[in-house]
């Protein structure tokens, strides 16, 4: 009895125990539920809340634009970088410094990788290390390396180095009449031309001129590039008011002048030029007066002479003999002067008016060849009236100053003359006589010709004694030695 009494007990407790479990685990439940709508409550507000907020995106102090993941930048910048590094080398790089605001609204205005990843690239400046070609200490020239640049500048001088098919010819000094260095820096890779546009832009053209039409895209860089020439020569020529954003359509004439670069070449030439002899006159006793011997024959000597040029794009600019070395001596040429007097003989006889005449000396043909080859010389020589040397000659003044050079002294009137000397018939005349006329004389040289000076508006020339007008004036002939 005992037994079941407890029994019944524990049941009792048990089933108390039990309803007070489950009273708690429905009030648990309930407290659970509440709990769980309340976070999900708060999470969905707090994403309706977020869901209004963009985050705004400045690369360089640039606006890019809104994006709602922070971390997009982060990827797109990555791609961005590689895309670079792939089309302009691992050394290419830009600047980045990226600035994020978190705003609210804007959703409409969010972009996605793509067009952040464009507006990025349309946004940056790509910079490398390259090599600049600097004159006169601006940049005028950017190539992507030393050896690049150090060879167009061996091409510019090239076509002023002679081939060496002259052995007379040696080229001392080939330089830049500019200052010329090369230098490195980081550039902006558009500025970076290739050696064949490097070329094009120092080429040795005198003038390039083109018409370019400016679109709303272009930027100094492209026009450079377009042009083949350095950016600080573009600014130079004036061409554009704004570097970077130009009129749509503005036609502008670019007139550039070329070459920027001025090659000196300077070169030695060694040359063989002749020397000239003199001539050295000599009296000798043993000739007669007015007769010329010569005792020993010039030779013209040699001398090297070396000259030292300069050219400036070819163009010889300078020329100095910087040494001369005679290799072989000319010999003088020794001409004998005559100093011996003539016996003449005086003899009376009349012919044709003239008295006291002597009868004429056997001919000197020699002296009579030298006064017709000295006389020659002063052909074209104006008559002057009065004139007697070789700036104007009349006809007595020529006659005169030939036979003076032999030593023979006629009168200086041509009546004078016409009575001088030896009478000589016509028949008898020899080259060198002199041939009187009325007022007129002249010098025989052979053929029934003569030399002489003829009137106001001539000159010395030589006429034929069988022409009508001095056929019938021919007075007689005069031997004056």
């Amino acid at each position: 009895m005992r037994k079941r009494t407890l029994v019944m007990k524990a049941k009792g407790i048990m089933g108390k125990i039990t309803g007070d479990i489950k009273k708690e685990n429905i009030q648990w439940k309930k407290t659970l539920s509440i709990f769980t709508l309340t976070i999900i409550l708060g999470l969905t507000s707090f994403f309706v809340y977020q869901e209004g907020f963009a985050y705004e995106v400045k690369l360089n102090g640039k606006d890019l634009g809104f994006v709602k993941d922070i971390h997009t930048v982060e990827e797109v910048l990555n791609i961005v970088e590689k895309d670079i590094a792939e089309e302009f080398g691992q050394d290419a790089y830009f600047h980045k410094k990226i600035e994020t605001e978190k705003v609210r609204g804007h959703n409409k205005d969010v972009v996605d990788s793509s067009k952040l990843g464009d507006m990025i690239l349309n946004n940056i400046e790509v910079f490398k290390p390259a090599y600049i070609i600097s004159i006169d200490g601006e940049d005028e020239i950017v190539v992507d390396s030393k050896e690049n640049a150090e060879t167009i500048l061996e091409e510019i001088k090239k076509p002023y180095i002679r081939e060496k098919e002259n052995e007379n010819i040696e080229l001392v000094k080939i330089d830049f009449k500019q200052e010329v260095e090369i230098l490195s820096k980081d550039v902006n890779v558009e500025s970076i031309l290739s050696k064949e546009e490097a070329l094009q832009a120092l080429g040795i053209e005198n003038h390039n001129s083109k018409d370019y039409i400016l679109a709303e895209d272009n930027s100094s860089q492209k026009v450079s590039r377009s042009f083949g020439i350095g950016n600080n020569r573009l600014e130079k020529a004036k061409i554009l008011e704004n570097k970077e954003e130009v009129e749509l359509e503005n036609k502008e004439n670019l007139i550039i002048s070329k070459p920027i670069l001025e090659v000196i070449a300077i070169e030695r030439h060694k040359s063989t030029l002749e020397l000239d002899f003199e001539i050295e006159e000599k009296e000798d006793s043993s000739i007669y007066k007015g007769e010329k011997k010569i005792k020993q024959e010039g030779t013209k000597g040699k001398k090297e002479v070396i000259t030292e040029k300069t050219f400036v794009n070819g163009v010889q600019t300078k020329s100095d003999v910087i040494k001369e070395t005679t290799i072989e001596k000319p010999k003088n040429k020794i001409v004998l002067i005559g100093t011996k007097e003539r016996q003449r003989i005086i003899k009376k006889s009349v012919s044709r008016g003239a008295s006291n005449s002597r009868v004429a000396p056997t001919y000197n043909g020699n002296l009579g060849s030298s006064i017709v080859a000295t006389a020659r010389h002063y052909l074209g020589i104006p008559y002057k009236y009065g004139g007697s040397t070789p700036s104007g000659f009349d006809c007595s003044g020529f006659t005169s100053y030939v036979y003076k050079q032999y030593g023979i002294s006629l009168p200086r009137s041509s009546s004078g003359q016409g009575s001088f000397g030896a009478y000589i018939d016509k028949s008898q005349l020899r080259p060198g006589d002199i041939v009187v006329f009325p007022r007129h004389v002249g010098i025989y040289v052979g053929g029934n010709s003569f030399i002489h000076s003829p009137s106001p508006g001539k000159s010395v020339e030589i006429a034929s004694l069988n022409s009508s007008y001095y056929k019938n004036r021919f007075i007689c002939g005069r031997r004056p030695y």
